[in-house]
């Protein structure tokens, strides 16, 4: 076991799979003014603040809960469509949309871009062994 190890989740923002997802990740880190929602000075951590896993369903559903009503106050109602509620940090996170500083993002991103970062943030977390409450960052990369 390597305790002091950094684990990255690191994404492509060239890889067309996940371009919605990287650009959304990107613009909460370095442009959160971007973002939703929006406040003054507003920070959302993943890059030089760690993210840490949760594994409790129960939080990561409210944590989904909040950040779907915050795309439906944004957005309206976009069911019937390709696309989903995309929250970073992610709902598995305890920096999640839930735990009530509001350092969060969402946007509707396509649903198939979405599902494939899900993919991908669950790939990291088996590969590495990542247990609840364990730190790791996002990293962004052309």
């Amino acid at each position: 076991m390597f305790t002091e190890a950094r684990v990255e989740l690191s994404m492509s923002q060239s890889d067309p799979d996940v371009d919605e997802s990287v650009l959304h990740i990107y613009d909460a880190q370095n442009r959160p003014e971007r973002t939703f929602p929006s406040w003054p000075n507003k920070t959302v951590p993943g890059a030089t603040e760690p993210l840490h896993r949760l594994i409790d369903a129960d939080e990561q559903q409210k944590n989904r809960n909040k950040s779907i009503a915050t795309c439906n106050n944004v957005w309206g109602d976009y069911s019937g469509t390709s696309l989903q509620c995309d929250e970073y940090p992610f709902a598995s996170t305890k920096e999640g949309s839930n735990k009530g500083d509001d350092r969060y993002s969402v946007r509707l991103i396509d649903k198939t871009d979405n599902e494939e970062g899900g993919r991908r943030l669950n790939t990291m977390y088996t590969l590495n062994r990542i247990l609840d409450g364990d730190p790791f960052y996002v990293k962004i990369t052309r």
